[in-house]
């Protein structure tokens, strides 16, 4: 899928729980993490940047862009990164002596570590299950189970018209959705609000 498409689905997971920056962060860095150090290898190459098309293969890119790909669309690895996240969390409410990780600039209400980390690694996760039916074999296949097995599955084109539409068309209905939501609970909120 496309990477803004992946930002705004991490902003509507984590709706009201995480900051959207964040979840827009997490949902864009299994990408980020592949094609970043590509172009970077390729500019002191002096290669010209790839023009990416239908027919685009996987070894168009430099080798370092599949690799680091394996790890970043990985459910394995994620697993691997949500444990990490987890630990840090932990020992950072250890540091601060709390029974919840406080509510500010990331996280919108207080919460467990557990909890923090499951939200910060969902838009991870949903970008690899949404990639996995919508890349083909042939350019950049989702290897949702590296390193345990190479199985991928053979999907279609995120750009294809009846596959791009549908998601823009959800992708605005759920912030549409999100958005009536807030407005009704603001609404809730006012009527029971104490008049001066």
């Amino acid at each position: 899928m496309d990477v803004i498409s992946h930002a705004i689905w991490g902003r509507h997971l984590t709706h009201g729980r995480l900051n959207w920056k964040l979840a827009a962060a997490m949902a864009v860095l299994p990408d980020l993490l592949a094609f970043i150090p590509s172009t970077i290898v390729q500019l002191l190459s002096g290669k010209p940047r790839v023009q990416i098309d239908e027919n685009s293969v996987t070894s168009d890119l430099p080798s370092i862009a599949w690799q680091m790909y394996q790890i970043s669309h990985s459910l394995v690895w994620t697993f691997v990164l949500f444990l990490c996240i987890w630990g840090a969390l932990e020992y950072t409410l250890k540091k601060q002596q709390g029974e919840l990780l406080k509510a500010g600039k990331y996280l919108q209400n207080e919460m467990k570590p557990r909890t923090a980390a499951t939200l910060l690694v969902i838009p991870w996760i949903f970008h690899i299950l949404i990639d996995m039916p919508t890349h083909t074999l042939k350019f950049f296949p989702t290897p949702f189970l590296m390193p345990f097995s190479d199985f991928m599955i053979d999907g279609i084109m995120w750009s294809t018209w009846w596959i791009w539409w549908p998601n823009a068309i959800v992708m605005a209905v759920v912030w549409w959705w999100i958005a009536r939501r807030k407005n009704q609970r603001t609404a809730a909120m006012a009527s029971i609000a104490p008049r001066a």
